[in-house]
């Protein structure tokens, strides 16, 4: 099934109970709540989201000077920038029940505590005929307010009202039927105590919408913490853990950020073939849910850092700032977007090596830098030649104009990656952990081959548009990778 907006919905069949013959009474209004009823979304975490993402400064002042005034604040930050309306997710069922009331000759009205800017373009992307209410300067129609304007509008008894939450039971309570989106244990018990027949349609989300948003497969590049404690060959248990714990924090660190930058790209994500399925683009895991979740995936990667020593939470930190900036800033920068990224890559090195207690040498820092840089690069011509029309990369600072030169910076980092391992295995300091230092300096061969193969696909359109997916599934790059390592412990 898909939507009004062309994305792919869930079907679901709604529970019904207490359905009475007068349900389709032309004289009654059908009312809608919009916020996780009518969208799968929030419009006013949306519109925050969406100015943060255009004007930090200006967005944090709106917020502070009108926290104790939603009605303002929803206008303040429209004013700062707005969702993408046809974009948004919609609740399929209840949109259906929206146009088949239209179609009966039933008056059909978007009430909710949204801008009424946001409810009116909201109502004509969907095609919904009528009189439309929502929050101005100077009301907040929301909850008790809400239902006072209702009632002055339709009389106690003389609306049907469809909503999802707790801040809907007064509207419920003055209305003659009540239509409840997948309300909770204790929210169902008070909404079967005020008397009226209920209808329920059932739509919650779980824990695999939560798994999908964490992207646990992207904690693989987090093992880079452990290449220094390898490549010092220091294997002792507390250096062990100690980087395991690392590891960890690193982990959740960069899943909290990936939460966070998926609700600054959602615009960017909806239009994108594939990330327009993410849990939060697609409105099956709630922006205010996901808050929370990245909040507390911060707290326990500082905590765990902590725990190996405090140089360590410093440094996790400092990654999750990098990464925030990166997504604020800096990905929107052409070409200083890949430098970001490496700095991040880099970032794991170092503080695997504070985690061990190992020196990271200079040579290592320099091919470590071409290495990551020309992934960087990967990633990029990856999402420009698989992008299905010609056009500038959304969310990004990248044009079609700019294949060429990703191209060429991209071998050019094959070329430097293959003299700096060379120039890091002949090293003194590395020389002394290898025996056979020539079988080492063999490596280099399936080391630039798996880098040459990365950037050929990619070129090609062939690559996915996560590098860490294609790697664990690409057999041909595993196999590269297993020899190098291979001739690598040989050598040692």
């Amino acid at each position: 099934m898909t939507g009004p907006l062309g994305f792919p919905l869930q079907a679901m069949k709604p529970t019904m109970t207490n359905r009475s013959d007068d349900l389709h009474d032309a004289n009654v209004p059908l009312v809608l709540d919009v916020d996780g009823t009518l969208l799968r979304t929030d419009l006013l975490y949306e519109t925050f989201w969406a100015a943060l993402g255009s004007d930090v400064v200006a967005t944090l002042r709106g917020v502070v000077s009108n926290w104790r005034r939603p009605e303002r604040l929803k206008q303040a930050l429209i004013e700062i920038d707005r969702p993408a309306i046809e974009l948004l997710p919609v609740r399929e069922p209840v949109l259906e029940m929206a146009r088949a009331a239209v179609q009966a000759g039933r008056p059909v009205h978007l009430v909710s505590g949204s801008n009424q800017a946001l409810i009116d373009a909201l109502a004509e992307v969907l095609e919904l005929p009528g009189d439309h209410y929502g929050s101005d300067r100077d009301r907040n129609l929301t909850d008790a307010t809400k239902a006072a304007f209702l009632v002055e509008q339709f009389q106690s008894g003389g609306y049907d009202y469809v909503g999802n939450a707790r801040a809907d039971l007064k509207s419920w309570g003055e209305a003659r039927k009540i239509i409840a989106v997948e309300p909770d244990r204790g929210l169902l018990q008070q909404i079967k105590a005020l008397g009226k027949p209920v209808e329920i349609l059932p739509d919650g989300w779980g824990a695999s919408e939560v798994v999908r948003e964490l992207r646990p497969h992207q904690w693989v590049k987090n093992l880079l913490l452990f290449v220094p404690l390898l490549i010092s060959q220091t294997f002792s248990a507390g250096a062990f853990l100690a980087v395991l714990l690392a590891t960890a924090a690193f982990s959740l660190g960069a899943s909290s950020i990936y939460v966070l930058n998926d609700l600054l790209d959602l615009e960017a994500d909806r239009r994108h073939p594939e990330k327009r399925f993410r849990p939060i683009a697609a409105g099956r895991l709630p922006i205010s849910a996901a808050m929370r979740i990245s909040l507390l995936l911060i707290l326990l990667a500082l905590s765990l850092g902590y725990l190996v020593d405090p140089s360590v939470a410093l440094l996790t930190l400092t990654y999750m700032a990098g990464s925030l900036s990166y997504s604020l800033w800096l990905k929107k920068r052409r070409w200083l977007d890949l430098l970001a990224l490496t700095g991040l890559f880099l970032l794991r090195l170092l503080t695997g090596a504070v985690a061990a207690g190992v020196i990271v040498t200079p040579h290592l820092l320099a091919l470590g830098f071409v290495v990551f840089f020309t992934l960087a690069c990967v990633k990029r011509l990856t999402a420009l030649s698989r992008m299905p029309t010609r056009a500038h990369l959304p969310g990004r600072g990248y044009a079609p104009g700019d294949l060429i030169p990703l191209e060429r910076a991209a071998y050019t980092g094959v070329g430097l990656s293959g003299a700096a391992f060379l120039v890091y295995v002949m090293d003194a300091n590395a020389a002394g952990l290898y025996s056979a230092p020539l079988v080492a300096a063999m490596a280099v061969i399936p080391a630039v081959l798996w880098l040459f193969r990365m950037v050929r696909l990619s070129i090609a359109g062939r690559e996915d548009y996560d590098p860490v997916r294609f790697l664990l599934h690409d057999r041909a790059g595993l196999a590269l990778v297993a020899a190098g390592a291979g001739l690598l412990l040989l050598a040692a």
